[in-house]
């Protein structure tokens, strides 16, 4: 495990994937600060209040759109990392969380609750490109008795950073009513030190061996990924995985779907996560505070409940 590539799995893990963690639970603490904010903002509008189903149909607009941002997102990584590459799609998508941050921060000063919804949908499209791309990256730098520890690094990350949302949340933190926009666009400070140092690491050798047939490009970044001057065996393994896919047909999701070949591969791909996603962990991110109020849990106590449910996950993901 050498110094560059620690770092990098680092790196991206603490700039990527630990938002999306941030961002499912950053929305549970503030969302009475942002509601009296929804209703302030149309009374000066309008000159009325909002009635409670359409407040909370509005404030459900906020929170869902993250996750149709993310199915936008991971339908546009196949020609992002093609294009850009790998850590070029990384880089670029950082961009993204710059311009959400800026939404969501300045949203209260501008009195615009769609710059609210418009900079959540845009951290969900960041979220979807590198959920994808985090783990492409770092399962083709690292060496194959480090692809599966490297891997499970971003994972870890997302844990923490629901916790890190949580603990943000606390009433003696940023969960007063003044911090919310705050509290909202703290996601710059990691997309910003990503940005900063990512290009000090070399693309992927993979993508520049058998995507861009730069042999040399290839050779640079095995020496510094694997810290070894002796990377022959690597290229002559890629090689042979190039010449490999140059006699492969790619298919389309359609088709893979409607292939019997691999008809089980398939549909065991999508009962596991069809069983994380729909097992109601996502709905008690959001929705936290709401789900122990009514479980009867006083008021005061709830913040620090909460930070709970987070800390149980970081070690679950850490014995996983």
């Amino acid at each position: 495990l050498t110094f560059p590539l620690l770092s990098v799995t680092l790196l991206v893990s603490f700039g990527s994937s630990m938002l999306y963690g941030y961002n499912l639970a950053v929305v549970n603490s503030p969302a009475v600060h942002i509601k009296a904010f929804y209703n302030a903002t149309w009374f000066q509008r309008y000159g009325h209040s909002l009635a409670p189903g359409p407040l909370t149909l509005l404030y459900s607009l906020t929170v869902s759109i993250f996750a149709l941002g993310g199915l936008v997102g991971s339908l546009l990584v196949g020609v992002m990392v093609e294009r850009y590459g790998r850590n070029g799609t990384l880089s670029r998508s950082t961009l993204l969380v710059l311009l959400a941050g800026g939404f969501m921060g300045f949203s209260r000063e501008l009195g615009s609750p769609e710059m609210v919804i418009i900079g959540r949908s845009i951290m969900g499209l960041h979220s979807g490109i590198c959920l994808s791309v985090v783990p492409l990256y770092l399962g083709e730098i690292a060496p194959k008795n480090l692809r599966g520890f490297l891997g499970l690094v971003p994972s870890i990350f997302i844990c923490l950073g629901v916790f890190f949302a949580q603990v943000l949340g606390l009433p003696e933190l940023l969960g007063k009513d003044r911090f919310w926009p705050l509290f909202l666009s703290v996601v710059v400070v990691p997309a910003s030190l990503q940005l900063l140092l990512l290009h000090c690491f070399p693309e992927s050798p993979r993508y520049l061996l058998i995507e861009r047939n730069d042999v040399y490009g290839a050779t640079k970044a095995l020496h510094r990924f694997l810290g070894t001057p002796d990377v022959q065996d690597v290229i002559e393994e890629m090689k042979e995985e190039q010449r490999s896919l140059s006699t492969m047909e790619m298919v389309s999701v359609w088709q893979l779907l409607r292939d019997r070949s691999v008809r089980w591969q398939t549909l065991s791909v999508v009962v596991v996560n069809a069983g994380m996603q729909l097992s109601g962990i996502d709905a008690i991110w959001f929705y936290t505070n709401t789900i122990f109020e009514n479980a009867g849990i006083p008021v005061s106590q709830i913040p620090y409940t909460t930070v709970g449910t987070g800390a149980i996950e970081v070690v679950a993901g850490l014995i996983g």
